[in-house]
């Protein structure tokens, strides 16, 4: 029984963040909910830190030395899935702390493809316009651009803003706001972004990536082999669950993170 927890809970989600939320209050009656940061339990729960609050307050948590638990969209199957990480936006700091068992990962039934070509185009990919009030980042997407135009003066640039985040930046180059991510990458050369789930996408397409921040920067340290990808799918799927499955989902964070904390878990 979780008994050192408190949630906070904001305004203004998304319905699936409603959901998850929702979920967690009916799945542990006992944790302690707020819409104002009071940081009197041992543990943070929160959806995204995108809001000026949750930053504030996760910030102010990990800063305390204890543990913040955060929530956001799924990496896979985001019908069904919520991903998670702990202190951080994205999990890549605990990747190899976890056992490597691939079972998460095979229930998703997502082959391994190699879609990568030479020539082919690099994809660019865009923030969201609370990403660049967030990381303080306006001019990341043209900076980025024209040093790629001079690394790859014979390539096409395909830069593919993120869908409802405002019109584009004018950058020169191709927009790409509509295909399927699965279909932009086929027959890509490179995909370049700051932090977005395309890293881990173009991980499952054998495309090469760089990326600045997010969970795929744990493969984009190693060799990029099938192996390493797999792996790096293998650990990344225990990072996302179902509604149904937040038992699950805390215990596997509790006892890998603080495994000492026997009352908070």
């Amino acid at each position: 029984m979780v008994t050192n927890a408190e949630l906070l809970v904001g305004g203004n989600m998304v319905q699936r963040a409603a959901d998850l939320v929702m979920a967690l209050r009916v799945t542990f009656p006992n944790v302690y909910v707020t819409d104002k940061y009071r940081g009197d339990h041992e543990w943070l729960w929160l959806y995204g830190v995108g809001a000026l609050e949750m930053d504030f307050a996760r910030k102010k948590h990990v800063k305390s030395g204890r543990h913040v638990w955060l929530w956001d969209l799924g990496y896979f199957d985001r019908k069904n899935h919520m991903r998670c990480s702990v202190d951080h936006d994205h999990p890549q700091h605990w990747l190899a702390q976890a056992a490597l068992d691939g079972t998460r990962w095979a229930a998703l039934k997502l082959p391994l493809r190699e879609d990568y070509q030479r020539d082919g185009p690099i994809i660019l990919i865009g923030l969201g316009m609370k990403s660049r009030l967030y990381l303080h980042e306006h001019e990341w997407e043209r900076l980025r651009y024209l040093t790629l135009r001079k690394r790859f003066p014979h390539h096409e640039i395909i830069y593919r803003p993120k869908p409802g985040s405002g019109p584009p930046v004018e950058l020169g180059c191709r927009v790409d706001e509509h295909s399927p991510i699965e279909r932009l990458l086929k027959g890509a050369s490179l995909v370049v972004c700051r932090h977005s789930n395309v890293a881990c996408d173009a991980a499952v397409a054998g495309v090469p990536f760089e990326c600045e921040d997010g969970a795929a920067v744990w493969l984009q340290s190693r060799p990029y082999t099938v192996d390493n990808r797999l792996e790096f799918l293998q650990r990344l799927a225990w990072w996302q669950w179902k509604n149904s499955e937040l038992e699950q989902a805390w215990d596997f964070v509790s006892h890998l993170v603080t495994p000492q904390l026997q009352e908070a878990s």
